[in-house]
């Protein structure tokens, strides 16, 4: 029975390694092999009911639509106001799968040459998506507020959320068509 008071257990317990200073660097670890986890790893493991739009061929139209679905969870969660570190988080990973798509549509890039966030923007200004200085406000952008509101003590505001929410639409709304394929979005 669900008790919205409690904690509901995980398997994430913690026990004490060696909690010496040399040894583990005195660290806690997770316990392994709990059933949730281990559902998680199956999930993986097995191909399940794809997304909505997401059953296609094709790298490029594969990030197309990753971006589509994004901004579609994105704009449902702004619509309840209460989560602006997702929808800032979602934002810069629409940008990022939507220049994605554009690279790997004209066959400038493999997906898998792109390894970090900064390659989808680098790759999308090489390609003429945004340009030089855009491509470089966007990396810091990225260096400075998006790591300080995910990872670091600032929270993301609604006026920072619904700026990210409206650039990003900008984009995907931009770039399928200068790719001419605007008819392969889902949005």
């Amino acid at each position: 029975m669900y008790d919205p008071g409690r904690p509901k257990s995980c398997g994430c317990a913690t026990k004490r390694t060696r909690f010496t200073p040399g040894v583990n660097g005195g660290t806690l670890s997770l316990l392994k092999g709990s059933e949730e986890l281990s559902a998680v790893v199956e999930a993986f493991n097995r191909r399940g009911t794809t997304e909505p739009g997401l059953d296609v061929e094709g790298e490029a139209l594969l990030q197309l639509r990753k971006a589509c679905r994004i901004l579609d969870g994105i704009r449902a969660l702004r619509d309840i106001d209460r989560h602006h570190t997702l929808v800032v988080e979602g934002s810069f990973a629409a940008l990022e799968r939507t220049a994605q798509f554009y690279v790997i549509d004209r066959g400038l890039v493999e997906s898998d040459e792109m390894q970090s966030h900064e390659d989808a923007f680098e790759y999308g200004a090489q390609a003429g998506v945004f340009s030089q200085p855009t491509k470089d406000e966007l990396i810091e952008l990225w260096k400075n507020h998006r790591n300080e509101t995910y990872y670091q003590q600032e929270r993301a505001t609604a006026e920072q959320a619904a700026a990210m929410l409206e650039y990003a639409e900008c984009m995907h709304d931009h770039v399928p068509r200068l790719a001419g394929r605007a008819h392969d979005c889902i949005c």
